[in-house]
């Protein structure tokens, strides 16, 4: 597979979102549904600590849409309690020896929201769209190893239809791979491969998805009462799903809540479901809790450099290791978590992948790396870089989001050990949640505090961040050598798991060596949950939470 997405998603850092979605009981609040309490009503109240960005399927990117598209839409899979795939909008599923062949039965009478027959000609149409340049998904990436998505997402081939998705009549898709995808399956059950309904998307254009009233959904749930911008919108059980008896509960009330106190003290009156605890105080208090579980979130809090030249001195190797040595990750990740989170040593987080033994890969990739904390080589590196450079003074800007709990003691520690390099100036800049995100997207910053979640359980959804071509490489970094290695883990080593697992650690090992981005920490989530609510199924890759089999227990 290929490269990165750009999710939105932290706890932490609130510049990503699906920290905040994968916890168990939902991590979203909803004080101004007070009157309807869950267990009163069998209606979930949740709550977003970041505003809700779209539901077009082909232009979301961060974590909070995802979570809401995993349980209004279904995609050709599913999956089970343990994040293994299983039969979703299609009832079976197979595929040829060689794994480049495979062939899908969709369920047979499968309608969207509205009434609208759906049929594997939806599906088509909605990889087309994606992978389409006049589209400009930042998600079309994911679609590489599906044959001619790279050449047809790159313009070279204008021929929609080559690609490697054909309807055959209502209820069969069989999908042409260029080479094997080991994540395959599970990216079946990842949003952008949903189907979509051309019918009704027809004459939107860049309107859909702007509400909840400019899509139709397949899934459990609709999605209704979002106007684009405003802070309470529900999912209400959708009766065209081909499963809604399935359905244990009423629905899920959501509100946009971003502040870490007010939702604390609405789960403590017992009128929210769960709350994510987001500062190091809220943390100390509850550590303790009977309610308090701890979350694997996958998530990886990162700072990318701007190496396309804007920035003099960022492109010379030395100075970013300088500044990789002045980052204090322990001290990092202790003042914001009181120890729950990890400091990282690559950019694969604990808990993730496997390797062809059964081991963690983060372990394997930290024997290649050595991450440190070491002001006194980093003062002597960034002399040596300031030389080369030509440079006697340096001012950096580091950009975070406004909206983070986290974030300002975030920077405020790397302010501190970053300006004890000689000559160096440090400015910390805030922007809300969405302007980050384009400012990444535009390269319209020096240094960026980002993070990133796993969409599906290997390597390559973290080390595919990365590659030249990456549309997500927002800092432009280029290597030919690690291009090469990520190409050898997602194409002629993809089914030999030792030789891709060597793969990504030489990978790990490139990205170390060149300074190319600066891993900080990874990132747990403490949640309080109701333990009255059950069923709720979590996941530490993909799309969050799946709120179907959710029902609040009378005990």
């Amino acid at each position: 597979m290929a490269r990165k997405k750009k999710m939105s998603t932290s706890k932490k850092v609130a510049i990503a979102a699906l920290a905040l979605v994968i916890v168990v009981g939902g991590i979203f609040g909803s004080s101004a549904l007070l009157k309807n309490s869950s267990s009163n009503t069998n209606v979930l109240n949740e709550y977003l600590g970041e505003d809700m960005t779209t539901q077009d399927l082909s232009q979301m990117t961060d974590s909070y849409a995802f979570l809401v598209a995993a349980n209004s839409q279904e995609g050709l899979l599913s999956r089970k309690s343990n994040g293994s795939p299983k039969a979703g909008l299609a009832k079976s599923w197979s595929h040829s020896k060689d794994g480049l062949t495979w062939t899908f039965h969709l369920r047979k009478g499968l309608k969207w929201s509205n009434g609208d027959k759906l049929t594997a000609s939806d599906f088509v149409y909605a990889w087309q769209r994606t992978v389409n340049p006049k589209t400009a998904s930042q998600y079309a990436y994911i679609y590489s190893g599906i044959k001619n998505a790279d050449a047809i997402n790159s313009g070279k081939d204008k021929d929609l239809s080559s690609l490697g998705i054909k309807a055959k009549g209502e209820n069969t898709l069989v999908v042409t791979l260029s080479h094997p995808m080991p994540q395959f399956e599970n990216l079946m059950a990842f949003p952008v491969f949903f189907a979509q309904d051309e019918k009704f998307e027809k004459g939107l254009g860049k309107k859909v998805g702007t509400s909840s009233s400019k899509q139709v959904y397949d899934g459990p749930y609709k999605f209704v009462g979002w106007n684009g911008s405003n802070k309470k919108f529900k999912l209400v059980p959708n009766k065209n799903y081909w499963n809604a008896k399935a359905v244990k509960n009423k629905g899920v009330d959501f509100q946009v809540i971003t502040d870490p106190t007010a939702t604390l003290a609405t789960y403590k009156k017992d009128q929210l479901d769960s709350v994510s605890l987001t500062t190091p105080e809220q943390i100390k208090k509850y550590k303790s809790s009977k309610d308090l579980k701890i979350y694997n979130s996958s998530e990886t809090l990162y700072m990318e450099y701007n190496q396309t030249g804007k920035v003099k001195g960022l492109t010379n190797a030395k100075i970013r290791e300088a500044l990789n040595l002045a980052t204090d990750r322990k001290g990092i990740a202790k003042s914001v978590s009181e120890g729950l989170d990890s400091a990282a040593t690559g950019i694969t987080p604990a808990g993730l992948a496997l390797t062809s033994t059964g081991g963690d890969f983060a372990k394997a990739a930290a024997k290649a790396t050595a991450y440190a904390y070491n002001i006194k080589k980093a003062k002597k590196l960034f002399a040596e870089g300031m030389k080369e450079a030509g440079l006697k003074k340096m001012t950096l800007t580091v950009e975070g989001t406004s909206d983070s709990t986290t974030s300002k003691s975030t920077l405020d520690t790397i302010q501190q050990t970053w300006e004890q390099l000689p000559g160096l100036t440090v400015k910390e800049k805030f922007v809300p949640f969405k302007q980050r995100l384009q400012d990444a997207a535009n390269g319209n910053f020096q240094v960026i505090l980002t993070d990133w979640i796993a969409d599906y359980a290997e390597a390559t959804t973290f080390l595919g961040l990365f590659t030249s071509d990456s549309p997500n490489n927002d800092g432009k970094w280029v290597s030919k050598e690690y291009d090469q290695a990520i190409n050898a883990a997602e194409s002629k080593d993809a089914l030999n798991s030792k030789a891709r697992i060597a793969d990504e650690v030489r990978a790990e090992k490139i990205l170390y060596q060149n300074s190319a981005v600066n891993p900080v920490y990874w990132v747990n989530s403490p949640v309080l949950t109701n333990p009255k609510v059950k069923g709720i199924l979590n996941f530490s890759s993909g799309a969050g939470s799946y709120y179907m089999h959710a029902y609040i227990s009378k005990k």
